[in-house]
């Protein structure tokens, strides 16, 4: 295992040579949101190139996007010549493909769950690469019964959103086991953090959303909750979650650069799976809400971290993802989703 000793923010604003210069702090209040659809003003870069640095928003909120951090803090991109700035934002998916289209932002990372309906309405943001598989999950307390997807009909489920990755993942997951997500299932939103106290208040049965959020209501109610779907299993097992996305026009004009961060990106991710311990210590001062320890595990056990997909296999994967959002109504049927992915990939590796 390779051992890494992590740049402190202080540390890494004083080396000129690195150029990474911190505008302000993204402290915990920054990461939960100061305002929605605002840019944060937490900015890094770093690189040794002359040409304008790349903009990368994010939205701070999820170990699915700690390959950002990880590049971040051990200088991936730098290494790679890449002179990148980050942009802390706090707005919705659509606002943050806006971002991109406008041209305010050259790059980001998401859940493809949450992406593909903004994309389909016709933003000029490409696919040029993939985070990771897995991290969404659906839990229900031992005590409903329900150990099976077909069990939740006619029960309430809870989200952190309502047309999020959770909905938007147990949606296909339920209607390929018959269920309809829209007329024989119930959905509530909730605060994530507080998903579990929904169920104790008998305000839902059953959880969906993804990890660190689940793994913490496990931890909180040791033995009580049952996993009956999971995005790294059964119909989903080897598709990606997360997709790394660039604005059209930058595809075009610089690509090599976009290339250049996407290896950057795949190497932090492959540092994160091979290095659980080391990428745990990285990410913790950015995601507070879970111990070292904690993201550790849940790196080890929640996350596919090798999972880099390009070209034709990378179509196949949003393909398939279209395929299922749109049989359950939120693509349109006029959608199709063979030429929808092909229009949206881009491999800038090839």
């Amino acid at each position: 295992m390779t051992s890494v000793s992590p740049l402190s923010p202080a540390s890494s604003a004083t080396t000129p040579a690195t150029r990474r210069r911190w505008l302000q702090r993204a402290g915990g209040a920054a990461v939960l949101g100061l305002g929605a659809g605002g840019l944060l003003a937490s900015r890094r870069s770093w690189g040794a190139g002359s040409a304008k640095p790349l903009v990368l928003s994010w939205t701070g909120t999820g170990l699915c996007l700690s390959p950002i951090i990880v590049a971040n803090e051990l200088g991936y991109f730098r290494d790679a010549g890449v002179d990148v700035d980050i942009i802390n934002f706090a707005g919705a998916v659509d606002q943050v493909l806006e971002s991109l289209a406008t041209g305010k932002a050259d790059l980001s990372l998401g859940l493809i769950h949450a992406w593909l309906k903004p994309l389909e309405s016709g933003f000029d943001v490409k696919v040029v690469g993939t985070a990771h598989a897995g991290c969404i999950r659906v839990l229900a307390p031992r005590e409903k019964n329900i150990t099976s997807i077909e069990a939740v009909k006619g029960k309430t489920i809870a989200v952190s959103s309502p047309a999020g990755f959770g909905r938007q993942f147990f949606s296909t997951a339920l209607a390929r086991r018959g269920v309809n997500p829209e007329t024989e299932v119930q959905w509530r939103v909730f605060p994530a953090d507080q998903l579990d106290l929904a169920i104790n208040k008998g305000e839902a049965d059953v959880i969906a959303d993804a990890d660190p959020t689940l793994f913490l209501v496990e931890k909180r109610n040791p033995g009580r909750y049952v996993e009956i779907a999971n995005v790294q299993k059964g119909d989903f097992k080897d598709r990606l979650c997360c997709i790394v996305a660039a604005r059209g026009g930058l595809v075009k004009e610089r690509r090599q650069d976009v290339a250049a961060a996407v290896r950057a990106l795949h190497r932090a991710a492959l540092f994160i799976a091979d290095n659980p311990g080391e990428a745990a210590r990285v990410v913790y001062k950015h995601l507070p809400r879970a111990s070292v320890d904690d993201l550790r595990t849940i790196i080890s056990s929640s996350f596919d971290y090798r999972h880099h997909t390009r070209g034709i296999p990378l179509e196949s994967e949003i393909a398939a993802y279209a395929r299922d959002l749109q049989q359950v109504g939120v693509l349109k049927k006029s959608t199709d989703p063979a030429r929808f992915a092909k229009h949206l990939t881009v491999d800038v590796l090839g």
